[in-house]
């Protein structure tokens, strides 16, 4: 099993990655191309891994299965990957050579400013979490407007204009009202899509109860009338991790961003985010990130 990682997002406004053939991005990836696992093996993107932030990926081409949260899917050209924050995810692709995608991860304090200024934009996002899944398809009109606003965006970007300037956070605000609204995307009925209602109550369960300190395999398990043995071997096989890793990195990332909005104390955010104690948090923080939680606040501040 690949180890999982989290991936802090620094920057206050948003990050734009373009990996297609015609971006020289791509051909940073091609030096890595040993083989597909030795790609894994060098680069966390393709290991589960979580971010701070809200990314989405817009997928241009390859052969690509994406998991989040228990869910997989099977992408296609025109299919639209929008994962939350702290979601645990990871993208199995069979051929790199082959893979092209546009990355985008926007911070937390920017959503929060385009949904505030836009009550359809607010509207939207709510309704397609009601839909229960993480995969937009765009119909074709739609999706080469996305990618016409994108490549705009990189323009500017490479001619030396900052993400945080007026007109290029207005662009990529026209990027998400398109992405959002239902009438831009199609059912994906000939997506097939694993869908176990139950593992889905299960993470809402864990998510709704993420910081109770008492939060354990015995309490969800008895909780769902599931023999403890059985959950345990249930979880790791359709989550890919075991349950208290998934706990850990869940509430580890909550505590990255509580860490880096510094309005109280390292040792209360542990605390807050359901660790027994600090030192169980520095411990499994430290392992997990490699540094610790204070470095990293002051790697942000810097």
């Amino acid at each position: 099993m690949k180890q999982s990682i989290h991936i802090p997002v620094v920057n206050q406004s948003f990050e734009i990655h373009d990996f297609s053939h015609k971006n020289q991005s791509y051909s940073l990836l091609k030096k890595y191309n040993e083989s597909a696992e030795r790609f894994y093996q060098l680069d966390p993107l393709f290991r589960l891994h979580t971010h701070d932030c809200l990314e989405i990926l817009v997928f241009l081409g390859g052969d690509c299965d994406f998991f989040c949260e228990g869910k997989t899917y099977t992408l296609r050209r025109g299919d639209i990957v929008v994962v939350p924050p702290n979601a645990v995810h990871q993208a199995i692709v069979k051929n790199i050579d082959h893979y092209e995608r546009i990355i985008i991860n926007i911070s937390n304090r920017l959503m929060e400013d385009f949904v505030t200024v836009s009550t359809s934009m607010n509207e939207n996002i709510v309704f397609q979490k009601t839909q229960g899944s993480y995969l937009l398809h765009m119909n074709a009109v739609n999706f080469q407007d996305i990618l016409s606003l994108l490549h705009e965006i990189t323009h500017r970007i490479k001619n030396g204009e900052e993400n945080f300037s007026f007109t290029l956070q207005y662009l990529l605000f026209q990027v998400l009202q398109v992405i959002f609204n239902p009438a831009s995307s199609l059912p994906n009925l000939s997506n097939k899509e694993e869908h176990d209602e139950r593992l889905l109550s299960i993470l809402e369960y864990i998510e709704s109860h993420l910081t109770d300190p008492y939060l354990s395999l015995d309490k969800v398990s008895s909780y769902f009338h599931l023999n403890k043995y059985y959950f345990s071997h249930y979880f790791k096989k359709h989550m890919n991790l075991p349950f208290y890793r998934y706990v850990s990195l869940k509430r580890l990332s909550f505590a990255v961003t509580m860490i880096k909005q510094k309005q109280i104390p390292i040792e209360k955010i542990a605390l807050k985010c359901g660790f027994p104690d600090y030192s169980s948090f520095y411990r499994l923080f430290k392992k997990e990130y490699n540094l610790s939680p204070k470095n990293l606040q002051k790697d942000y501040k810097n």
